[in-house]
């Protein structure tokens, strides 16, 4: 109300200045909120654009691995007007993968992943030229181009079971070499390596119940002597040494490398990680090998009833023995997906689904030996699974992406 002179009355002024005060704290909140609303549209935007341009990296090392220009220290640009979108890319082995780091420029995104070569599904088949005939027998099934001796195939049977399958087409068939591809020297030359500086190594008397290793850091190499381990998890950039070691159901591996002179996966066991043994792989009934996993043995390797091997299986007996013998056996309810590559007598049943590599497969029967047999094998095309970078000349083929990691 007015006074009699036409003034507000004093009183008035305290609600005044509270209702201004009040306008004020909430335009300023609303433009405050506008602000952050701003940035936060923003940074989600190059947030946006670096995953894409990390992924447009990543399909152009997958597509040319080959190129330097993408792997060179002053990074990559993407896109010449565009001085974010510079990359960084950096590759290293991981075993018989690679490990690919892809950072941006402004180190807002950093991401590695397990890479390995890209499979060719229709080659299922390499078998060294022995100049004799591969024996089909039992429930065998034979997918995908099959690289044969010069006899090719021919159909028989194991005591009294024969071939039960439909004939393979000759279209299918090629002429094998003499000898298998051979394995890049500097992959050998590196898991010599990883033995020598593992067993420099000095021996911990038990692991950690849990430790992860980010693969951006430093590898850490634990060595053991002769040991059961089980009970922990052991993740990322790490190498577990041992003389002999055996990894029982209750001990979680992601993407470790495992070296030892010999190495058990017990029953049951669930792990992902590349096992090297300068002689022996057993793998237990029941036990998997989760993606991307791998074996490399020396001298032996064994998969047995139900057990699961995903990524790769790699036997390389450079022993000439004087009677038949086993270099690698595969149980008939085991299953292979990736690359096998056996350089001894494999005497292999069950699945394998990528491509197998043979100096000579062996069915080993209670009542003696059949040469040059395949029996109750399936062999399927896998387009799914990466190969490894085992053989010469992997450095020119194209990438597949595992798995992505921290």
């Amino acid at each position: 109300m007015r006074g009699a002179n036409g003034y507000l009355h004093g009183s008035v002024l305290p609600t005044v200045v509270v209702v201004t005060l009040v306008m004020l704290m909430a335009m300023l909140g609303l433009l405050a909120l506008w602000e952050h609303e701003t940035l936060l549209f923003v940074r989600t935007q190059r947030l946006r654009q670096a995953r894409a341009d990390v992924e447009s990296a990543a399909l152009l090392y997958r597509l040319h691995p080959d190129d330097r220009t993408l792997t060179a220290g002053g990074g990559y640009l993407l896109y010449d007007s565009l001085p974010q979108s510079r990359l960084f890319v950096r590759r290293e082995p991981w075993g018989l993968y690679e490990l690919l780091h892809i950072t941006t420029a402004d180190s807002l995104l950093s991401v590695c992943r397990i890479v390995g070569a890209e499979p060719d599904p229709a080659q299922t088949l390499r078998y060294a030229d022995a100049r004799t005939a591969v024996t089909l027998a039992g429930s065998t099934y034979l997918q995908g181009i099959l690289r044969l001796p010069q006899n090719g195939l021919v159909y028989g049977r194991v005591g009294a079971d024969f071939y039960r399958g439909a004939p393979v087409a000759q279209g299918r068939i090629r002429r094998s070499a003499a000898t298998l591809p051979a394995p890049s020297a500097e992959v050998v030359a590196r898991i010599a390596a990883l033995h020598a500086e593992a067993g420099r190594q000095p021996v911990t008397d038990e692991l950690p119940d849990s430790l992860g290793v980010s693969f951006r850091d430093q590898t850490i190499t634990l060595r053991l002597g002769t040991a059961e381990i089980g009970g922990c998890t052991l993740r990322g950039r790490i190498v577990l040494a041992a003389d002999e070691l055996r990894i029982d159901s209750t001990c979680r591996l992601e993407h470790l490398l495992v070296c030892a002179r010999k190495i058990t996966v017990g029953s049951g066991a669930r792990i992902a990680a590349q096992l090297f043994a300068r002689d022996t792989v057993v793998v237990e009934p029941r036990a998997v090998l989760e993606y991307p996993s791998g074996i490399c043995a020396g001298r032996y390797a064994e998969l047995g009833h139900r057990a699961t091997a995903d990524g790769y299986v790699i036997v390389r007996d450079t022993v000439r023995h004087r009677k038949m013998t086993a270099s690698y056996r595969q149980s008939r309810t085991a299953r292979v997906r990736g690359l096998l590559y056996a350089d001894g007598a494999a005497h292999v049943q069950g699945i394998v689904a990528g491509r197998a590599e043979l100096r000579q497969a062996v069915y080993f029967s209670p009542q003696g030996y059949y040469k040059d047999m395949l029996y109750d094998v399936a062999l399927l095309e896998n387009p799914a699974t990466a190969q490894p970078l085992w053989h010469d000349g992997a450095d020119t083929l194209r990438r597949k992406e595992t798995v992505c990691v921290d």
